[in-house]
């Protein structure tokens, strides 16, 4: 059961780097064998100064985080086998580039309770993640919504 008085708390912050390895591994994720995503010829050649950087490359911080991505519903007190991903939104702020060392902060940036349409209640928490650069940089800021949903009646 997530506690409402989460609102404001940081979750965590972790370190990670943006190589050109990852991205290689981001493409094939998304089954795009395009070599422009890993390779400077080909990036070169479609017209880029540098390798391109996916717009969701701020999801790989979720590799980094001891506990993997189910870290976050933990820290919040989520029950796992109730909880839901709803949705993720990214606001950037300067380009991520390869070699780019990126520091991620999450905190929750509010918790509230619905009834669900189909019953029971529903507890959504809205965690913001700051990436900045070692140089203080904000680069991106994502916003996900987990959702833990009623428990069973």
């Amino acid at each position: 059961m997530i506690d409402p008085s989460i609102k404001g708390q940081e979750l965590d912050s972790v370190s990670f780097p943006i190589d050109r390895s990852k991205l290689v591994e981001l493409a094939r994720a998304f089954h795009d064998d395009d070599a422009t995503w890993y390779d400077l010829a080909a990036a070169t050649e479609a017209g880029f100064s540098e390798l391109p950087v996916p717009p969701t490359v701020s999801a790989l911080v979720d590799h980094w985080r001891p506990g993997g991505a189910l870290s976050t519903a933990t820290a919040i007190g989520a029950d796992l086998a109730r909880v839901l991903h709803g949705e993720a939104s990214w606001e950037y702020h300067a380009p991520v580039r390869v070699g780019d060392e990126l520091t991620a902060t999450s905190s929750v940036s509010d918790v509230v309770t619905r009834e669900g349409k189909r019953g029971g209640t529903m507890t959504m928490v809205m965690i913001e993640t700051r990436f900045t650069r070692t140089d203080g940089t904000l680069v991106v800021v994502r916003n996900d919504t987990l959702i833990e949903t009623g428990a069973p009646a």
